[in-house]
């Protein structure tokens, strides 16, 4: 959801609007234009097929490119990241700050299925990665967030959410399922340490190789100080509990049923976000993928307690 600070910027792009804005703003000589994306956040565009720049949707408070650059420089991980390398404060021709960085190539996981992945691997290559990330000293993310403040508000509009998918998408007792889930809910996640986290490591901001092995992570516009198990909640949208149990047998801290719980809401919501962002965009490319993980995690959590242990 939109912070109170936000609203939406009413330009539209096109790629003849996106190259004549990066040439207008750089030394750039734009040959190639391609649409990479669009998120909650931001769309991206391929230049050249080298540079990705990243255009919010929103005017925003919270979204700080200069505070990712200077995190972006500083992450020493065993895995690519992308280091931002252009940040224009309102440039010419559009209406908040537009960032750059290299092309990091790859294909993200939202475009594999469970079975096409080796999960052993992948969860290690997360685990490790992860611990680095959360271990790292040194590193001043944002300020620290409350992620059950904005949960609880996600929640008190789970009626408007779920109205915002058609009748087709989810059958009544599914609906039942998400209310019931989110019903059992306490919002008492522990207070915790605070570490460094990503802040958004969803499917879509995970990158693998033709081999199908983790090459990168991009994104890191959320990066913030919080509860480490929030950057668990995108890994169990994609493969649920099995797959969370995978990253954490390479972990070096357990999450309690508490945190747990924690990270099936989140995961959840974020199930929830995707089909309505997807479908509001008419991307049918990702509009089956992101429906289907929707249906894998309904079909998982259907009559059981949120606070249940997690097993491998």
């Amino acid at each position: 959801m939109n912070s109170e600070f936000e609203s939406e910027i009413d330009i539209p792009l096109s790629v003849t609007k996106v190259s004549r804005i990066i040439e207008e703003n750089s030394d750039l000589l734009v040959n190639t234009v391609r649409k990479l994306g669009e998120g909650l956040e931001f769309q991206s565009y391929l230049v050249n097929e080298a540079w990705v720049f990243r255009f919010p949707k929103h005017v925003s408070e919270t979204l700080d490119p200069l505070a990712e650059k200077a995190v972006s420089q500083k992450l020493k991980l065993s895995t690519s990241v992308p280091e931002i390398k252009f940040v224009w404060n309102h440039p010419w021709g559009y209406a908040e700050t537009i960032s750059g960085y290299q092309y990091l190539p790859g294909i993200s996981l939202e475009h594999f299925r469970r079975e096409e992945i080796d999960q052993d691997c992948l969860g290690r290559q997360l685990g490790i990665v992860l611990k680095e990330l959360h271990t790292m000293t040194g590193v001043a993310g944002t300020k620290d967030s409350d992620p059950l403040a904005t949960l609880r508000t996600w929640s008190e509009d789970l009626d408007e959410q779920l109205g915002r998918m058609s009748r087709r998408t989810l059958s009544h007792s599914q609906r039942t399922t998400i209310k019931s889930y989110f019903d059992q809910y306490k919002f008492d996640l522990p207070s915790s340490e605070c570490v460094l986290i990503h802040g958004d490591l969803g499917a879509d901001h995970i990158l693998l190789d033709e081999l199908k092995r983790l090459t990168g992570i991009i994104d890191w516009s959320n990066h913030t100080n919080g509860c480490r198990y929030r950057d668990f909640a995108g890994m169990w949208r994609w493969g649920g509990d099995a797959f969370c149990a995978r990253v954490l047998y390479h972990y070096p801290t357990q999450p309690s049923v508490t945190e747990m719980a924690f990270v099936r809401v989140m995961g959840l919501v974020n199930c929830i976000s995707r089909v309505i962002l997807v479908s509001e965009q008419q991307n049918e490319k990702l509009r089956k993928p992101a429906h289907t993980l929707l249906l894998e995690r309904l079909s998982e959590i259907a009559n059981q307690s949120l606070y249940k242990p997690l097993s491998g």
